[in-house]
């Protein structure tokens, strides 16, 4: 029989030891009871938006300063670089450099100087922190397949840099719903994907997420299950023709039809359950020039519906999860136009989102925060950038410490302590993904003890004699 980690750790916990043979740190000998959402007596939900394609974020958080913006354009040449006059600076009080996004995203630096938004400056995976030199001479190991779309963003959604490809089973938000036994009170997934399948929100349990479709009202939600196609259609024409008890000789398609079976009745429930909740709110996800949502802004505008029925959806949803992935960010051409139109969308959508949970009073329990497969290179390919490493974040929400440019936003020096490679302009990120996470898990609920459940690595950022990373700052202290 399959033995999870968590398991492994429950049955194994007397002897100390992990899979590797080594000893575990004190604080992980003993593995506590799962939570359930009755053990929480506020609601939570954390919100995972997948830039994929490996946006290019440099171009994102853009230096403001005379110096540091000249420095910046000359390395990024024409075909890339924003002059001052296509930025916008934010108001940032809290350091002595000056940033700044692009013109078409008003509502980021809105969002920014309203205080309910943070950058987090080039982030991303590692096995230990690393200057230049350690990496050029390879005495720490690097995360597996750097510049891989395929392995990074797996890596963003595991929280693990040290796996192959073909071994990303399991998501770090997939870890934390295990610890909190994964399932709303009737039974219904804590997870909820605007996307389809995602590595992120699989966990160990088997629960799989739901995912409203299109529309909201009847049949609007399905759940998540395999991909296998030839056991789908035959399952799925035998359900709809009532054929409810075929067997097969191939297996797979008696499980495919148990599975779908399980998943119309919770789609059933849910449905009930988001239609008996539902908060109205008038704020606009349609930007008045254009007259129609972005399948984005889509996406975003039922998170916000789904979040207003909690108090009877699940039977009483007190945390949950949700992912939501927009693609088209691998601009290796035409940089500009790209990247244009769709921060344009990001930065409408993501004030509306921001607008509408106040207006349904769920600011404050909410905390969106961004992933993209890699940064991208300073140096210009021609017309566009190539695929790189760190990169910039950014956090949303009434929780966040906004306002913030945090961690290390590295300088426009190809020479620099943090540039892997002076030919590209390849930056070594200086905040890792478990810091990153760690504090957005505490927020959620996790225990200390548990961080190295959901963050495999996280021990490795942890200083001597503390039980967890230090704070990044992303969320406000009483949060």
């Amino acid at each position: 029989m399959a033995t999870n980690r968590r398991n492994f750790l429950r049955n194994t916990a007397g002897a100390g030891v992990v899979a590797s043979g080594l000893f575990l740190p004190w604080r992980h000998l003993a593995v506590a009871a799962e939570k359930t959402q009755n053990d929480f007596d506020d609601y939570r939900a954390l919100v995972f938006l997948l830039f994929d394609g490996g946006m290019d974020s440099f171009n994102l958080l853009v230096p403001y300063d005379d110096g540091e913006h000249e420095r910046y354009a000359v390395i990024r040449t024409d075909a890339l670089k924003y002059t001052r006059d296509q930025l916008l600076p934010l108001d940032d009080s809290e350091t002595d450099r000056r940033f700044s996004v692009p013109s078409v995203a008003p509502e980021l630096r809105d969002l920014f100087n309203d205080g309910d938004l943070a950058f987090l400056a080039n982030v991303g995976p590692l096995t230990r922190h690393m200057n230049r030199e350690q990496y050029l001479d390879e005495s720490l190991l690097k995360p597996l397949n750097l510049e891989s779309h395929s392995d990074q963003v797996a890596q963003w959604q595991t929280a693990d840099s040290f796996k192959p490809l073909s071994q990303q089973t399991v998501g770090w938000l997939g870890r934390v719903s295990d610890r909190f036994s994964s399932t709303l009170n009737n039974g219904l997934s804590m997870q909820v994907s605007m996307s389809g399948f995602n590595l992120v929100q699989t966990g160990s349990s088997g629960t799989p997420a739901l995912s409203p479709t299109s529309g909201l009202g009847q049949d609007a939600f399905e759940v998540l299950s395999t991909t296998w196609t030839s056991a789908k259609s035959s399952a799925n024409e035998d359900f709809e023709l009532g054929r409810f008890d075929g067997r097969y000789e191939n297996l797979l398609r008696n499980e495919y039809l148990k599975r779908f079976k399980h998943h119309n009745s919770d789609a059933t429930t849910a449905n009930t359950d988001f239609n008996d909740g539902l908060v109205e709110f008038n704020t606009s996800f349609e930007p008045e020039d254009r007259g129609w949502i972005s399948p984005f802004g889509s996406s975003m505008q039922r998170i916000v519906q789904m979040i207003s029925a909690h108090q009877t959806f699940g039977g009483g949803a007190k945390r949950q999860t949700f992912f939501v992935n927009f693609d088209g960010w691998d601009h290796h051409k035409r940089l500009h136009d790209e990247f244009n139109w769709r921060i344009e969308d990001a930065s409408f959508v993501l004030q509306a989102f921001r607008d509408a949970l106040a207006e349904i009073d769920m600011l404050d329990s909410v905390v969106l925060f961004t992933a993209s497969d890699f940064g991208r290179t300073l140096v210009c390919n021609g017309t566009g950038s190539d695929h790189g490493w760190g990169g910039n974040a950014m956090i949303l929400g009434g929780p966040v410490n906004g306002k913030q440019v945090l961690g290390h936003y590295p300088e426009m020096d190809l020479g620099g302590d943090q540039v892997s490679n002076p030919v590209r302009g390849t930056f070594i990120p200086t905040t890792s993904l478990e810091e990153y996470y760690a504090e957005l898990a505490l927020w959620f609920g996790l225990d200390e003890e548990d961080l190295e459940l959901a963050l495999p690595n996280v021990s490795s950022f942890i200083p001597e004699g503390a039980s967890k990373p230090d704070s990044i700052g992303i969320l406000d202290a009483d949060a």
